[in-house]
């Protein structure tokens, strides 16, 4: 090996590749090679071979995803995205930071889309599968399989191009109509993100819309169905339909998938990656509404407006206050939410039925996975030159009996009743943001959290760490939606290492609570409270409830509503 070769040197997979695979990457070696013929010459003579041997090193210790690994390790492939990125001239050459942000940045680019195009030639070609490049149904191939990704290890590369080819069936030319529908700006283009226009695709392939020619599409004729599908695009991304709203009207239902407000593959057989998303949003739910107390504010600032101390006779939150209170009896009780988390995640005290069996286990794996998180980052902090990248096995394991876990106890009723305790929670905190209460409770910042930490602590006698029950929740819906979607054979490194960061950042954050959950509260002061919220229920309904009603049934400004 001369000197140049080892410090190009980047190494392979310690396991076998995919026959397929090896003849695609050989090819786009012998590509790259061609085009930049002189690589390897020009980072001799720039005299920075130092520079990259260290950055070499860098990527050997990294955990790269099975692609970019196999690419680097081709030292055509590495030398010309060094001599590209010198000659485009993007980072310093002695910016050893920059130089290995741009290599895994361009290695993304050309040489991941050659190769990609390359493995699927060699799987058509093997399949005797001719295309025909001027059909539609084609025109999106590459991008699909970038998109999707293709496993490389033995074994795995036909299936993975068939599932493609299954999709590109399935859509034929739909992804270029929606393509030509979005041209006409009949909705801004910005609107159209890559998950929106998936989504809009699955719905026209659901309905069976079938577009006879492309002179009866520039007619306007289909407008109408692509409209509806973008309708359809925008509920998967939100929950604007409340299980209470739904379940008046005739023929409808929820279609949300889980996701969820952030402020600011193909499955294991036996996982359902949904049950995992909808107790990852459960696990939100508890930590936004219950300890960081959403629900209690809310129902605090109910009542205060109802004894008059708060003086806001109209508006989005009156009108926002007044639905709270109007279906505080259709609404989850709290011991209906505790009854859930202890069920599905063993969380809090509440009291179960005597049918139903809490998930013990839940704690403990999802300990295991912290605790695995926290070993894997260590190792790989310490690793030195020339050592191996640490065993993910653990991790992956630990993942793994996540998934199970969860898939055997978000069940039942659970996922339309986390969808309806996720509707009041984002109907709670859009009353907390509304610009009437900020300006009654906002304090300096003026903001939500400092309404809540104001009311809880006035109304409460609760102090709460916003910031940490935030960061719980928002990054351990992150956690909860990698192990959802956690395919040992596809994972990406870039996903890999988000999850990372997510999983590192709850573990902060729940070491920071000491032995507290978040909120520092009088117990009986809270029970105090509770006992006043039930009576404020039983004395508003006996008393007053009905001439309270009344009077709001016959304003015509409420009549708006």
């Amino acid at each position: 090996m001369t000197g140049i070769h080892r410090i190009l040197a980047i190494s392979g997979l310690k396991v076998r590749l995919d026959p397929l695979a090896i003849k695609a990457l050989t090819r786009t070696s012998e590509y790259f090679h061609k085009k930049y013929r002189n690589a390897q010459q020009e980072i001799s003579k720039e005299g920075i071979t130092g520079y990259i041997e260290t950055l070499s090193d860098r990527l050997n210790s990294s955990s790269l995803d099975d692609t970019t690994r196999v690419l680097l390790s081709k030292i055509d492939i590495y030398a010309a995205l060094i001599q590209k990125i010198l000659d485009e001239k993007v980072v310093d050459s002695n910016d050893l930071q920059g130089l290995y942000n741009a290599v895994l940045r361009y290695v993304e680019q050309e040489p991941k889309k050659y190769f990609l195009a390359r493995l699927l030639t060699e799987v058509l070609n093997a399949k005797h599968i001719k295309i025909n490049p001027g059909e539609r149904k084609w025109q999106n191939l590459d991008e699909i399989a970038l998109q999707r990704g293709i496993p490389i290890r033995d074994g795995k590369v036909k299936p993975a191009v068939e599932n493609i080819l299954d999709v590109i069936y399935k859509q034929g030319d739909i992804p270029h109509y929606l393509d030509k529908y979005i041209e006409k700006g009949e909705i801004e283009e910005h609107h159209f993100t890559s998950d929106v226009k998936q989504a809009m695709i699955d719905h026209l392939v659901k309905i069976g819309l079938n577009i006879k020619s492309e002179e009866e599409f520039k007619k306007s004729t289909y407008d109408e169905y692509f409209a509806l599908a973008y309708g359809e695009a925008l509920k998967r991304n939100t929950v604007g339909d409340d299980p209470i709203d739904v379940a008046r009207t005739k023929d409808e239902h929820s279609d949300w998938d889980f996701s969820v407000e952030d402020f600011g593959s193909p499955e294991e057989q036996g996982i359902i990656p949904d049950n995992i998303k909808a107790a990852g949003v459960l696990d939100y739910v508890y930590y936004i509404g219950e300890e960081m107390g959403v629900f209690d504010v809310t129902n605090a600032l109910v009542l205060r407006w109802a004894n008059g101390s708060l003086d806001i006779p109209e508006g989005e939150a009156a009108k926002g206050l007044y639905r709270i209170h109007k279906l505080r009896h259709e609404r989850s009780t709290r011991e209906e939410r505790a009854m859930l988390y202890k069920r599905v995640l063993n969380r809090g005290d509440g009291q179960l039925l005597s049918s139903m069996i809490p998930n013990e286990a839940f704690p403990r794996y999802w300990h295991t996975l912290m605790s695995e998180v926290t070993e894997y980052i260590s190792r790989s902090e310490g690793m030195r030159r020339g050592d191996n990248p640490p065993s993910r096995s653990p991790l992956y394991q630990a993942v793994r009996n996540l998934q199970y876990n969860l898939t055997d106890h978000m069940t039942g009723m659970s996922h339309l009743q986390v969808t309806e305790d996720y509707a009041h929670l984002q109907e709670a905190l859009k009353i907390l943001k509304t610009e009437e209460i900020i300006n009654h409770f906002g304090g300096r910042r003026r903001n939500l959290w400092d309404v809540i930490e104001r009311v809880a602590k006035e109304d409460l006698n609760m102090t709460v760490q916003t910031n940490v029950m935030r960061t719980l929740a928002v990054e351990g819906d992150r956690v909860y939606k990698w192990i959802a979607d956690f395919n040992e054979a596809t994972v990406i490194e870039e996903e890999f290492q988000a999850f990372l960061r997510a999983a590192e950042a709850w573990i902060i954050a729940q070491a920071s609570l000491g032995g507290s959950n978040g909120s520092y509260m009088n117990r009986k002061r809270k029970a105090d409270f509770r006992d006043f919220d039930d009576d404020f229920d039983d004395d508003f309904d006996d008393d007053f409830g009905d001439d309270f009603d009344d009077n709001f049934d016959n304003d015509d400004d409420f009549d708006d509503w």
